[in-house]
This record gives structure tokens, sequence and C-alpha cells, in this order.
């Protein structure tokens, strides 16, 4: 028997009802599911759930349902145990949730034989300090599948940064925010902002303005090896931070540097298929052209 975590699309009706059927599905196989008390899933079939701590403590795997962005969520519950997660794809074509609806059961079946392939992803580690301390208490995710941004509110001033590697400062400029994306995230906020599409199997941090003013725009693409450090020299205290698309309430004050790592840990994705990247891409990108 197996621990499966299942987390779905809140917002989504259609996703809402076929996590209902994985979940009838997978407790008829014998599996224990479990679920999470704030998912609106549980609580409109009157199903057990439990708090997000045993959520992500107990589960084997994790199914998600949705887009990407309920992809994102879940992923947020494998990282520390770094634990195999399946996408299930509601909705419009994204480049996490690789299985789509008709194919589910036959995918779930694999899964339970684990007749399947993990393709590891990188992950980002990110933390602000201020004069060489850790900030602390921040509410600040850590940790990012697809990127960290930072940028200024509707009515805030530009943001001056400084990005330094090794010690080195490399460009200094302003713009209306800073996206530091992994290969994973150059398909998502980075891309729309001009940066680079990347094979997500490779290990390399990508760092974006956003809205720059300077008619210097490029990306910049660096080694995970290297000591990366966003300085941020500007003077509003309306900037705020997102982590994967959801914002955090940090204010952002001057002289706060923004330090950046490769983590230790890796996002364990299932897939059953070498090529679902390039085989997304082109549909999504290239046949839609």
């Amino acid at each position: 028997m197996k621990n499966i975590g299942i987390v779905s699309n809140n917002e989504k009706q259609e996703a809402i009802e076929i996590a209902r059927e994985i979940y009838d599905y997978l407790v008829k196989k014998g599996n224990n599911v479990l679920l999470i008390e704030t998912d609106k899933m549980p609580e409109n079939y009157c199903l057990p759930s439990v708090s997000e701590e045993e959520f992500s403590a107990k589960n084997d795997l994790i199914i998600a349902i949705g887009g990407d962005g309920t992809f994102l969520r879940a992923s947020k519950y494998s990282f520390k145990r770094e634990i195999p997660i399946l996408g299930i794809n509601v909705g419009s074509l994204g480049f996490l949730n690789v299985v789509d609806t008709c194919n589910m059961y036959s995918a779930i079946d694999k899964v339970l034989k684990d007749r399947y392939e993990i393709e590891e992803r990188m992950l980002l580690e990110g933390k602000f300090f201020k004069n060489d301390k850790l900030l602390e208490n921040t509410g600040l995710s850590y940790l990012a599948l697809n990127e960290f941004a930072i940028t200024r509110s509707t009515l805030g001033k530009i943001i001056k940064f400084e990005i330094t590697v090794n010690g080195i400062s490399i460009k200094n400029f302003a713009a209306d925010g800073i996206i530091i994306s992994t290969p994973t995230g150059s398909t998502a906020y980075s891309l729309s902002a001009g940066g680079p599409i990347v094979e997500p199997k490779s290990e390399i941090i990508i760092i974006t303005p956003v809205c720059p003013h300077t008619l210097l725009s490029r990306s910049v693409i660096l080694s995970p090896d290297n000591k990366i450090e966003i300085i941020i020299n500007s003077r509003n205290d309306k900037d705020s931070v997102s982590v994967d698309g959801k914002t955090m309430p940090v204010s952002i004050r001057p002289d706060y540097i923004f330090k950046i790592k490769k983590s230790k840990l890796k996002l364990k994705l299932i897939t059953f298929s070498k090529d679902i990247f390039f085989k997304v891409f082109k549909e999504k990108f290239i046949e839609r052209i």
C-alpha cells in the first residue's frame, strides 16, 4: 500500500471532480490517499483530510490535478523529502503536468507498478540578508522550482539593482523588477520578460530584468556554482517578492542583499517519456505559430 497525496485546482470544478474520481480509483486499488484540509475537494465531498505538515511528512508520492499553477503549489509539499510528483493536466497546455485526463488511469496504473521514469529538476534557494545577517521571519519560502521575482508595486518607484558574481559587480540597472529563474521556469515569467527558453534538465541560473530603464535588457545566464548576489539600492519600501508566482508579504529595504544558489534538493518529476519537454514545446510554440 502506498500513501498518495492529491492536490487539485481549487478554482476549477472539473479538476475537483477529476480529483474525486482519482481518489476513488486509488482507494479501490488499496492505497491510502491523503488530502489537505485547506483544499476544496475534501470539503466538497466530506472526505478525511490532514494538515499541510502531515501531508508533507507521510506521502510516498503526490498527484497534482490542474494546470502548472496547481503543480507548483503541490511541489512545495514534495521538496524536503524529494517526494515524486505526477502532474495530470486539466485545462490549457502546460509544461509540468505531463499526463492528459484521457490517459490518467493508465498513467496511475504504471505509477502503482513503479513503471515510470524520474526527471530531476533543479531548485533554487534564495534568502535575504542585511549586513551579512540572514533576515528571519520574512514568511518567504526559500525554495523555488520556477523563479524568484522582485518587483515594484503599481505605485512604487523603479528599483535599482546590482548583480555580483563571486564578489565582482557585473551589472547595474534600474527596472520594474528582476526575475531569477531555473531552467524549469524559463518558459514561465522569465519568458514573458524576454528571457531565453532553456531545456529544463539543464543546470543554470537565468537572471532577467523586468522592463529595464536601459537600452541593455539582455538576460544573464550563469553557472549555479557561482556565488550570486542581487543588491537592492533603491529607497522604495513598496517592493514585493514572489516565489513561483505566489507573492509574499516582504517589505524590501535599501541595501538588502538577495543571495541565490542551487539547492541540494531536487524536484522529482514523474514522467513516461524522455522527450516530453520537446513534445510540449513543439505543440505550444511551434504548431501554434
